[in-house]
């Protein structure tokens, strides 16, 4: 192991994660509103081109085989090996690709119009994924995680 121990690299996790998460707020907010706002009509295109770019960038990891993740704990990135895809696993995956790319747009409309909005929007992600694991996968979350999914809420 290179770099700072687990328990070190886990806090470290969170409070990149939230610090990126207000960043991303803001970027969105900042973004619609150079846009003409709620109301400049190109919140969809904003939403879709964020995942496009994103997109890319997963793919250019897989490419140079690097997960960059653990760098967000100070620890030496991870290998990442090309996933192993068949065509079955590629059409299983469609509800689950068309629902994380609604959420993410709902919550892009959310933060166009009030901020503290948006935020209750990605709060509900969490339950947004437990309904769609149940619904489509047929794995409802065990009770131990529904019964986290109130106070992540």
């Amino acid at each position: 192991m290179a770099g700072a121990p687990d328990s070190v690299a886990l806090l470290l996790f969170f409070v990149f994660w939230y610090a990126g998460n207000m960043k991303y707020n803001e970027y969105n907010t900042a973004s619609l509103e150079a846009v003409g706002g709620k109301t400049g009509g190109l919140t969809m295109t904003i939403a879709t081109m964020q995942l496009g770019v994103c997109a890319v960038y997963a793919i250019i990891m897989w490419i140079i085989r690097i997960n960059p993740a653990k760098l967000f704990g100070f620890q030496a990135p991870g290998k990442q090996n090309l996933p192993l895809i068949l065509p079955s696993d590629l059409i299983k995956s469609i509800p689950l690709g068309v629902c994380s790319a609604g959420a993410h747009a709902a919550t892009v409309f959310a933060l166009g119009g009030d901020p503290l909005f948006g935020q209750i929007v990605k709060a509900g992600e969490p339950v947004l994924a437990a309904l769609v694991n149940a619904v489509f996968y047929a794995t409802p979350p065990t009770m131990n995680k529904a019964l986290c999914l109130p106070i992540i809420v």
